[in-house]
């Protein structure tokens, strides 16, 4: 993918691969689950065309950091 190239226009680039794979081949198995992959990669593209935000890939952001609260045992002094 270039770095101009969204992701939405990458799928429907692969799902375009697809079908021509799929031409490729008679009626078939094959031929249907190329098919079938092209579908996912459109629903893919439709996705992230339809994403709002529109979709960031995160370069050098650092991810959201949660933290969690450690349940610390008692002593068996403090039970009195």
């Amino acid at each position: 993918m270039s770095n101009d190239e969204t992701p939405s226009a990458r799928y429907r680039s692969l799902a375009q691969e697809c079908i021509e794979a799929a031409n490729a081949f008679p009626p078939g198995e094959e031929r249907n689950v190329l098919l079938e992959m092209a579908e996912a990669w459109q629903r893919l593209a439709d996705q992230y065309a339809n994403a709002t935000p529109p979709f960031r890939s995160g370069a050098g952001e650092q991810p959201v950091m949660q933290q969690q609260e450690q349940v610390q045992p008692k002593d068996e002094d403090e039970t009195s």
